[in-house]
């Protein structure tokens, strides 16, 4: 059995581990975040696009059907 310094230690080494471990998942938790907030960005943005060529095919629409009539 190992000594009392020994686990210890270990003890030490796998909590130094845990922290890094933290530490990474904190980082690429912080990355993620700031991707999904371009996405929802992209989004607000196809959103608006899609909403104007709505708009102007209505207008065509409502042109070529006033110089059909």
């Amino acid at each position: 059995m190992p000594s009392l310094k020994e686990r210890v230690s270990n003890t030490e080494t796998g909590i130094a581990e845990i922290k890094d471990d933290v530490s990474a998942l904190r980082a690429e938790q912080s990355a993620l975040d700031r991707k999904l907030d371009h996405v929802v960005t992209d989004i607000g943005d196809l959103s608006a696009g899609h909403i104007e060529i709505r708009d102007l095919l209505a207008r065509v629409v409502a042109r070529l059907e006033g110089t059909a009539s």
